[in-house]
């Protein structure tokens, strides 16, 4: 009896074993595989992040470059006077820096040619030596960046960090270079930034990849602002324990894990890797940012926003089981021994299960945040950490656990450059919780920096003690680098300058914002740019603002001032990367209402103030096609005054001059505001009337005619004029109408002029 009981026990002790080892195994397998999901995720982020820095630093520097130009003056920058020329060669550099503390602040600018005195192309190598101080503030912060440099459309250009000009000088096939042939005209005419594919560079860095952008004066291509990244910086990007490629959409090789790669070739990802093409669109059409199985394979993909780049990550089935397995073997020692304790003191295994489980559920709680998170003790002892945090601290877990938290998270305040309050010891002495203070950034354990928000608050005992603290935080770099971007955007002060969110509101406005239109940036908080803007649109052209869907990127509206009145604004907008719209104006008020004017008397006679025959030209095929559409008559009157020779012979050209704006004025008072009354040449006019017919014309001919006749002039006396009328026939030409109605003018004066002809009567 007691053996066969324990041949049962025996038997229930492996089946638990065999449950344990299944289970085991199940969570050594989803482990193996979240490891794989969460560092390709971390991978693909970590990419991200660099790339949407990249392309909000070149975004900014073509606005930058294309505002520089909207200057009536500009300044001479102080490294000009550096500039030196040689008559030998034809060339200019900035050479005579080399060796002076100089060189580290500016680039080499090469060119050829002469260095202008004066001009736009004078303004433009102030454009890139301006251009320094932004490139060596973004080095400085990302030195892994390979080169920064402006090229110009009129053959020089500016390259950070200085290189002497005998390693590397402009020459006219810089402009054949994929970084220059991608952001032209020709290759780009939506003036986007654009990602080339890799090339070998010409500065000697290797295989490497640009991210360009063009620089405009108005639509005058001036020349590419361009950033460059090294084939070795990608890969340490990518790099992880996995086989990792980095592709651009001619499935060309910009990054890999892979050893094989060499350094100054071009390779296809089919060239490296064991798989197909037909494998590699594959894998393109899966869902982006999540794993998926492909034959023996594991994979993730992801794509990244204003680049034609794919990431792909794989790993074989097979590993993730072999690290499951063997992971699983100690688990099974573990649970024999469970086991056998269990059946010893049951009672306090219950008890030991029951903290487990609440241990397990405390630390699945913290590692589902999307966010920093590190547990310590009660004397600032670290004993707990989730993946982020040990990303972002740069510690690995086994290496943190047990460190004193500051040894850990090293932060600073980036204004003072100081050490940051420690918030562990805040919390264990004041028994308060702790916010970071604004501008906070936590650098890590292999030196780079990130900008952090967060807080840290005690864990209460029972006895009300502080057992320990949770230090949670957030990385905020991308969120930071924009508002200063943002700033330094409006701290230009070339013109009125305001930024939006997505949706037009009010975000940020510059102080030329505010004189020009009397707001102060609390009267705009909270609205829309849109609600200010009048519905009619000073260019006709252009986008109707008010549906506020599709922004053109240059228009011109009217804007509502302060005090309540109108000016005429002259817009530029560029979307930014992430949630805000950049938009520069300029106030063309004045200009608008010269413009005005000068239209108004382009189409006027100076002499009787009524219109000229440059009006009708301008308006008599519209006219024509609005009646052919409407199928409603449209009629004309042609009238002459009688003997106008002999008035100016008899009388002078004065008496001639005063006749005819009388006259004009008289036929001004009768005709409708419908009719276009025009001075068709000399003594001759014009009255077009749409919607009348030929005897609704001769009416008012006739109406026109007694008028004229009945007036007397002072020196002159009467005056009188004959006339002929027509309406304009279906499918007629205007010349075929023209001659009918001269016929019956004609036929007007012969038969003893002061009359009325209809072009009809004389069929």
């Amino acid at each position: 009896m007691k053996s066969r009981f324990t041949n049962i026990k025996n038997i229930n002790i492996i089946i638990l074993l065999i449950i344990a080892f299944l289970i085991s195994f199940s969570n050594n397998y989803d482990s193996s595989f979240d490891e794989f999901e969460e560092t390709s995720r971390a991978r693909g982020n970590l990419l991200r992040e660099h790339v949407q820095i990249s392309s909000s630093f070149i975004k900014s520097m073509s606005i930058y470059g294309n505002l520089f130009f909207e200057n009536e003056y500009v300044i001479d920058n102080k490294y000009l006077s550096l500039l030196t020329y040689e008559e030998k060669t034809n060339t200019f550099s900035l050479d005579s820096i080399k060796g002076t503390q100089h060189e580290k602040e500016t680039g080499n600018i090469t060119g050829i040619g002469q260095i202008p005195e004066e001009g736009m192309v004078r303004n433009e190598i102030n454009l890139a030596l301006q251009y320094n101080k932004f490139f060596s503030s973004h080095f400085e912060k990302y030195p892994d960046v390979a080169w920064l440099y402006y090229t110009s459309n009129n053959n020089f250009i500016n390259i950070f960090p200085w290189v002497s000009s005998k390693d590397f000088k402009y020459s006219e096939n810089l402009k054949t270079v994929e970084f220059f042939k991608v952001a032209n005209p020709e290759n780009n005419p939506t003036r986007k930034i654009i990602w080339t594919s890799a090339y070998v560079d010409h500065a000697g860095k290797g295989l490497m990849v640009t991210l360009s952008a063009p620089v405009y004066d108005d639509d005058t291509f001036k020349g590419v602002v361009s950033l460059d990244l090294t084939n070795e910086w990608l890969n340490n990007i990518i790099n992880s324990n996995y086989e990792s490629y980095l592709v651009d959409k001619t499935d060309t090789i910009l990054a890999t894990s892979s050893k094989s790669m060499s350094s100054d070739q071009i390779h296809k990802i089919y060239d490296l890797s064991e798989v197909s093409k037909n494998y590699v669109e594959t894998m393109k059409t899966y869902e982006k940012e999540t794993v998926h199985r492909l034959g023996g394979y594991y994979f993730y993909s992801a794509s990244f926003d204003d680049t034609p780049w794919n990431l792909f990550i794989r790993v074989p089935v097979w590993r993730i089981a072999v690290e499951a397995l063997v992971a699983t073997f100690p688990i099974i020692v573990i649970s024999l021994l469970l086991l056998i304790s269990i059946q010893q003191v049951d009672e306090r295994k219950k008890s030991e299960l029951a903290v487990k489980k609440e241990k397990e559920l405390f630390k699945t709680t913290l590692f589902s945040i999307n966010e920093g998170i590190i547990v310590t003790d009660s004397k600032g002892k670290i004993t707990l950490m989730n993946n982020i945090a040990e990303q972002r601290t740069g510690w690995k877990k086994q290496q943190a656990y047990g460190q004193d938290f500051q040894n850990v998270f090293n932060s600073v305040n980036v204004n003072t450059g100081l050490k940051s309050k420690n918030p562990v010891n805040y919390v264990l002495e004041t028994k308060e919780n702790f916010d970071f203070e604004q501008n906070t950034a936590l650098i890590s354990n292999s030196g780079s920096e990130i900008y952090i928000r967060g807080s840290a608050a005690g864990i209460i005992s029972d006895d009300k003690s502080i057992a320990g603290v949770v230090v949670s935080f957030k990385d905020m770099t991308v969120e930071y680098e924009q508002e200063k971007e943002i700033e330094e955007f409006l701290n230009m002060n070339l013109d009125m300058l305001c930024v939006t969110d997505t949706g037009g509101i009010f975000h940020r406005i510059n102080k030329k914002f505010e004189d020009v239109l009397g707001y102060k940036a609390e009267d705009l908080d909270g609205k829309s740019i849109f609600s200010f803007m009048h519905t009619e649109n000073a260019d006709k052209s252009a986008v109707n603002i008010a549906d506020e869907k599709h922004i053109p990127s240059d228009f011109i509206s009217r804007f509502l001032c302060r005090d309540g009145s109108y000016k005429f604004l002259e817009w530029h907008t560029q979307t930014s990367i992430g949630k805000y719209i950049y938009y520069s104006a300029r106030d063309i008020t004045e200009k608008v209402a010269t413009e005005k004017k000068l239209r108004e008397d382009a189409f006027k006679d100076q002499l009787t103030g009524i219109n000229n025959r440059r009006l009708f030209d301008t308006i008599i095929d519209n006219e024509i096609d609005m009646s052919e559409k409407s199928n409603k008559p449209l009629s004309m009157i042609l009238l002459d005054l009688d003997n106008f020779k002999i008035v100016n012979d008899t009388y002078g050209h004065l008496v001639g001059d005063e006749i005819l704006r009388q006259s004009a004025q008289t036929v001004s008072s009768i005709i409708r505001k419908s009719d276009i009354f025009v001075r068709y040449g000399g003594e001759e006019f014009v009255i077009l009337m749409s919607q009348t017919s030929e005897d609704g014309a001769v009416l008012l001919a006739e109406k026109i005619r007694a008028a004229l006749e009945e007036k007397k002039f002072t020196v002159a006396g009467r005056q009188t004029a004959s006339f002929g009328v027509a309406v304009r026939m279906k499918g007629e030409s205007f010349e075929d109408w023209y001659q009918r109605l001269d016929k019956a003018l004609y036929k007007a004066k012969e038969s003893g002029r002061n009359k009325v002809v209809a072009a009809s009567s004389m069929k």
